[in-house]
């Protein structure tokens, strides 16, 4: 074997641990905005890679914050993820989102609010910076469904509000 040969194979096997190292860090999270019809809510889902939150709530809350054996920790990410998304209604008027908790679902945790589905919904400006300030190739992706059609948007740190037009109510 030559010895270019074997630095080819050592360099290919460092590329490959070095992509394995990283590859646990998604650096994305994913809002849904879901119409309700049956409760009047319109139910917003925030989903991040547990993997992900727990480096982050490292850096923002604790650096002992620990999100799956500790309810204290999960609260206090959600209540920074929370202030990292902000609705405004189509005449860029803020909407009021109520916290309604948090749930861990395998490798995800989940936040979720709430507010009541007005008349005049016909679109959002939707501005999401969750995990931005620590990553900046962050991207943080919304659908918002209405009568099972989704509209969606992917936010990055550069974005400033995003408006998406939805579907209109049924009749």
């Amino acid at each position: 074997m030559s010895i270019l040969f074997k630095c080819l194979i050592c360099f290919t096997g460092l590329l490959c641990f070095a992509g394995a190292a990283n590859a646990h860090q998604q650096k994305e999270a994913y809002t849904s905005i879901v119409f309700n019809q049956r409760t009047g809510m319109l139910e917003i889902q925030h989903r991040f890679y547990l993997h992900d939150a727990e480096h982050a709530a490292q850096r923002v809350i604790d650096k002992n914050a620990d999100l799956i054996g500790d309810p204290v920790s999960r609260e206090a990410f959600a209540y920074y993820a929370i202030s990292t998304f902000s609705m405004q209604d189509q005449l860029q008027q803020p909407l009021t989102l109520t916290y309604v908790g948090t749930e861990l679902q395998g490798k995800y945790l989940w936040v979720y609010q709430e507010t009541l589905i007005t008349a005049d919904m016909e679109g959002f400006y939707l501005k999401m910076t969750a995990l931005q300030e620590m990553w900046s190739e962050q991207t943080n992706h919304i659908n918002v469904e209405r009568n099972k059609h989704v509209t969606s948007a992917r936010l990055h740190i550069a974005d400033a509000w995003q408006y998406i037009e939805v579907a209109p109510a049924s009749k």
